[in-house]
């Protein structure tokens, strides 16, 4: 179920629209994968770099 991916989203110390993009991205079973923050990371990296 995808609400269980929110809930590990949540628990990893993620805001709501982070969620919604890991949610999105990953469709594990029931849990996100250990690398998503460094994923994250990434892509927030690479967002800020493009906007400057």
């Amino acid at each position: 179920m995808r609400s269980w991916r929110f809930i590990d989203a949540y628990r990893h110390g993620l805001s709501g629209t982070q969620a919604a993009w890991a949610v999105k991205r990953y469709c594990g079973h029931r849990v996100l994968p250990e690398t998503l923050m460094a994923d994250l990371d990434q892509v927030t990296n690479s967002r800020l770099s493009d906007t400057l």
